[in-house]
């Protein structure tokens, strides 16, 4: 119901009024740009119907001629209510970017090598009961395969791909009722891991954070693809354990992206 409120009367289907034009643009600039992996953080539906997954799988080359090879990792809204998180609608239209080495048959955590690097989407979404609550949890259970996951990976940078973020952007965590339930313990076993870099949606805006005593690896938030006026897509270039970062921004006008900011990171080795 808050959702749906937020969708209607609250602005979010306002601010979303162009999506589907500009996922038409990112499928394009994706194919065109010919990347490795697309790597997808969530939020992909705002009521997590199934009819919105399905078109936001269509949109963005997910399976079927022409695929996109990608990752992909559901967001709270597409886990809006009980019913679309055990129906399991983003893992079925999503399916052909949930491949790759598991520990035993639980879809999350998956790990997919691309390059020389290893790219690990986590499960940090779950529907709440309270219509106020955002927030996920990964749980014990998918923490203790996520251990035995990255114990088994072969050398390499390991990226964790969530939706949830570790910090805000002014350097804060999420509040209870926005953020990770079990953050503390999901950045310890990332951390034992030897995970170099941890990628995340939920918030629109993008931004990035040095390593800290707290999380000892960069930490990067993609922002919104389709946001009105925040419309944007990150291009990572890993040679080495030296990450370059191009940000991509969608210029209304031409309906095409151009060139933003830039930045560069070290990664820290396993």
């Amino acid at each position: 119901m808050s959702a749906w409120l937020n969708l209607r009367l609250l602005g979010r289907g306002k601010r979303f009024r162009q999506a589907d034009r500009v996922v038409a643009a990112l499928a394009e600039e994706l194919r065109g740009r010919r990347f490795d992996r697309v790597l997808f953080s969530g939020d992909a539906s705002a009521l997590g119907f199934e009819e919105e997954l399905a078109r936001a799988a269509y949109l963005l080359g997910v399976g079927g001629p022409d695929a996109l090879s990608g990752l992909a990792v559901p967001g709270n809204h597409d886990y809006c209510t009980y019913h679309s998180m055990h129906a399991a609608h983003f893992e079925r239209h999503f399916a052909p970017w949930q491949v790759g080495e598991r520990v035993g048959d639980a879809v999350y955590p998956f790990a997919q090598r691309v390059g020389h690097a290893w790219v690990v989407g986590v499960n940090s979404s779950t529907a709440n009961r309270w219509a106020w609550d955002a927030s996920g949890r990964v749980g014990g259970e998918q923490l203790r395969r996520l251990e035995a996951l990255l114990t088994r990976l072969g050398p390499g940078p390991r990226v964790l791909v969530t939706h949830y973020p570790v910090w805000l952007a002014g350097g804060r965590r999420e509040k209870r009722s926005r953020g990770l339930r079990d953050l503390d313990e999901l950045v310890a076993v990332a951390q034992r891991g030897g995970v170099s870099l941890w990628l995340h949606g939920h918030r629109h805006t993008t931004y990035h954070h040095h390593p800290s005593e707290y999380a000892p690896f960069p930490v990067i938030c993609a922002g919104s693809a389709t946001q009105h006026g925040l419309w944007s897509y990150s291009e990572y270039t890993l040679t080495g354990h030296r990450l370059a970062v191009l940000h991509r921004v969608f210029d209304d006008p031409s309906g095409r992206f151009r060139d933003g900011r830039s930045f560069e990171l070290l990664l820290p080795s396993a």
